[in-house]
């Protein structure tokens, strides 16, 4: 029998034993509590029949999905859920025809980042979400089987192959307003700054936004495991060039982040006003396809992977050997660190005529 106390922050508490252990789980208020109190004594076939798949994917983001490094997306991504159809179907009666409907309707659908539809890749997020909270499901004993089995969705793109050229950033900082050598004076210049540093260390925007002044030591960045995606604390070497943009930021002083003044969304939004004043976002033919990619913010990290695997014209020797480059970029997968080398065609021939020449 579950019991439910009100606790001193005003939330109600349930509390109840489960295979010889004492479970309890908090809510907001006390028709919630007693809901799931009552969930409690049904059996697991008479739950799966009670409790919708909004109620479970409640539960998961509540429970499970803000524990996650992707908390902030997860929920965003289980809160759009909620507000589909097959949310409110009952858990023990959704089936793969009901997630393949959701999806061929969700691929059709406008993307809010990009020009055209909704991209493959963000369709394999969701039902890497959906499957995740499924998969609790069955070893809950609420459903049998994972309703995502059986689901198709079209492959995701190939990977990119933007990286920013020269012109490109010549193009990037004019639009900006900011000359690359003075100290930037808004945010505006501030995000440009951020982009070029990332073209000089391969780091993330995020490890970027939240570099803090004692991490620095020297001509290097100590990220603690706490704001990098592969939970590992890594060292970023700094450039003479990088460590001139961040002498430029550090100027600002603002603490204890150098790059305070910016949240993610601001770099975001104030990136793409950058780089569609620089005439730098996707080009389409006129039947509406895409016939070069638009630069992302994200192409910078390619940008440096490829400078520093491709030849130094006085060696011909790679800058940075392969080893060296993924302990620069934090890659752990050598294969994913593939996907980030984008030489030119052109460069490529160039190196072949210059092989034949020698």
């Amino acid at each position: 029998m579950a019991g439910i106390s009100k606790l001193p922050n005003g939330r109600y508490r349930v509390v109840w034993r489960e295979d010889g252990w004492q479970r309890q789980k908090n809510f907001k208020t006390a028709a919630e509590a007693r809901k799931y109190a009552a969930m409690l004594t049904l059996t697991p076939e008479q739950r799966s029949n009670k409790v919708t798949v909004a109620d479970w994917l409640i539960s998961y983001r509540d429970s499970e999905s803000r524990k996650k490094r992707g908390a902030k997306q997860e929920v965003l991504r289980i809160n759009r859920f909620l507000q589909r159809p097959f949310a409110a179907l009952k858990i023990g009666q959704i089936t793969y025809k009901d997630l393949q409907k959701y999806f061929d309707e969700r691929l059709k659908e406008p993307s809010q980042k990009y020009i055209g539809t909704l991209a493959p890749a963000t369709a394999h997020k969701e039902i890497q979400t959906l499957s995740a909270a499924f998969n609790l499901a069955v070893k809950s004993g609420l459903i049998s089987k994972n309703p995502c089995i059986g689901v198709v969705l079209s492959k995701p793109a190939e990977h990119r192959e933007r990286t920013a050229s020269d012109e490109d950033i010549e193009a990037l900082l004019v639009a900006s307003g900011w000359d690359g050598k003075s100290v930037p004076l808004d945010k505006l210049q501030l995000t440009m700054a951020a982009f070029l540093l990332a073209c000089k260390t391969g780091m993330r925007s995020g490890e970027i936004l939240r570099i803090e002044e004692a991490w620095i030591d020297g001509a290097v960045i100590h990220l603690p495991h706490e704001v990098t995606k592969t939970d590992s604390r890594r060292d970023v070497a700094l450039s003479s060039e990088a460590l001139r943009i961040i002498n430029l930021v550090r100027e600002l002083g603002d603490k204890p982040k150098l790059f305070g003044a910016l949240s993610d969304a601001t770099r975001d939004a104030l990136w793409r006003k950058i780089r569609d004043r620089a005439g730098l976002g996707p080009e389409l033919d006129s039947a509406g396809r895409v016939i070069r990619e638009g630069l992302n913010f994200h192409d910078s990290r390619a940008t440096f992977a490829t400078w520093a695997a491709s030849p130094d014209p006085k060696t011909g020797a790679p800058r940075l050997d392969l080893l060296s480059l993924a302990r620069q970029t934090g890659h752990k997968n050598l294969k994913m660190l593939q996907r980030y080398y984008r030489p030119k065609s052109e460069d490529i021939a160039k190196r072949l005529d210059s092989m034949v020449e020698g």
